[in-house]
């Protein structure tokens, strides 16, 4: 059985490659630099980059193509607008941005299972496809992937994705079947009342008041509508309204967030939104208006890919290398946008360790992931995709 394992050589190259990433890191639809680097890397071995349109980002392919069979491998490549603070000798250079997310990581990881799968291209009967996607953090680059088109022109049988998780050892992987990660979508509510002197507050329709109310009654949609065992959050981070502290504003706008794992739970806190906010305005003598946005859908792990990574997985790291995750995050990602098209998973690679900075959460300006994780992801990613392979010649 053959296993893909990097070279201590090819590991200290990695190491190299993702620092300089991290050092030079730039914003979603802005990674130029590092498109080019990729880029340069894929084509000194040899792989095949399509002219896929992309302004930023890229995707290539190994293997012989005359099999129709077809496994996509994506990683995402943009950092966060993020001032780091974490000390590294090779801490980002750029003022307000930085790889606090591990999207370094996840490059690094993608290229280096490129390395390794095009020594075996002669015997990938089918294609594997390389997505480098850009603007995951935006939470839309993967609508840039998906409008090329290499979807409906490759049919990939299944699409496997990766991230970095602070909560398990560097070296490791994560796996979990089913909901994993949450949907994400935004939610803008804007009370409108009746400005005033606010020495004569019977005079006026007072939104800011009518905002307290508001936003302690959508937090029942959570604790009274939502079954206790199901899962969601809404979280209002924003309220602007007022001018002064004697005046009584018109309107106050209160912005958030909202995330559910289930399709109905999403369903769900939408239409209770839509009326339970309004009713109550009325209550006090305004209005309010809901504008709800649906982003991502949840990640959904197909549960037969998610069995195909932890095989690879225990082949290539160890048996105990492999840990099944018990809880679903409450984060988001664009990986979902790919699952609505074809099935795949999302797995994560461990990135903490002894350090106390490695146990930071993920977007914490003072992460430090363990490079470990570099070289698990690049092995399990190479191994699912070419046991991928023997799976299906197994089963024609």
């Amino acid at each position: 059985m053959k296993k893909f394992i990097l070279s201590d050589t090819e590991i200290k190259e990695a190491i190299g490659f993702r620092r300089d990433l991290h050092q030079h890191p730039e914003l979603g639809y802005e990674e130029v630099e590092t498109t080019e680097k990729i880029c340069r890397k894929l084509q000194e071995w040899g792989v095949e980059i399509l002219d896929t349109g992309l302004k930023t980002g890229l995707v290539a392919s190994i293997g012989l193509g005359e099999d129709p069979r077809c496994i996509a491998l994506r990683a995402d490549i943009d950092a966060l607008p993020i001032q780091e603070a974490s000390g590294l000798p090779f801490a980002s250079e750029k003022d307000g941005i930085a790889h606090c997310c591990g999207h370094d990581l996840h490059t690094t990881a993608l290229l280096y299972a490129a390395k390794l799968l095009k020594g075996s291209e002669k015997d990938i009967p089918g294609r594997v496809l390389l997505i480098f996607q850009p603007a995951e953090e935006k939470l839309n680059g993967s609508h840039s992937v998906i409008a090329t088109g290499i979807f409906e022109t490759y049919h990939p049988q299944y699409i496997i994705g990766l991230h970095t998780w602070p909560e398990i050892p560097g070296g490791t992987i994560g796996v979990r079947k089913g909901p994993s990660m949450a949907a994400s979508d935004s939610l803008k509510i804007t009370v409108h009342g009746k400005g005033g002197h606010g020495a004569h507050p019977h005079k006026s329709v007072d939104p800011i008041c009518m905002t307290g109310y508001l936003l302690t009654a959508l937090q029942t949609i959570v604790s009274r509508n939502i079954a206790p065992l199901d899962s969601g959050v809404i979280t209002i981070g924003k309220i602007t309204g007022g001018t002064a502290p004697n005046v009584i504003p018109d309107k106050v706008v209160m912005e958030g967030t909202v995330r559910s794992l289930d399709p109905s739970v999403r369903q769900l806190i939408q239409e209770r939104l839509e009326t339970l906010l309004p009713s109550i305005a009325q209550g006090f003598g305004g209005t309010c208006e809901v504008e709800y946005q649906k982003g991502n859908p949840p990640v959904i792990n197909d549960a037969h890919v998610v069995d195909c990574i932890a095989k690879a997985g225990k082949e290539v790291l160890g048996e105990n290398k492999v840990i099944e995750l018990d809880k679903a995050s409450m984060g988001s990602e664009d990986f979902a946008d790919y699952l609505e098209i074809l099935p795949g998973a999302l797995f994560r690679i461990g990135t903490c360790n002894k350090e106390e900075k490695s146990h930071r959460p993920l977007h914490n300006s003072g992460i430090v992931f363990d490079e470990k994780g570099i070289v698990a992801g690049a092995q399990v990613l190479a191994q699912t995709a070419w046991d991928g392979f023997q799976e299906s010649a197994e089963e024609q």
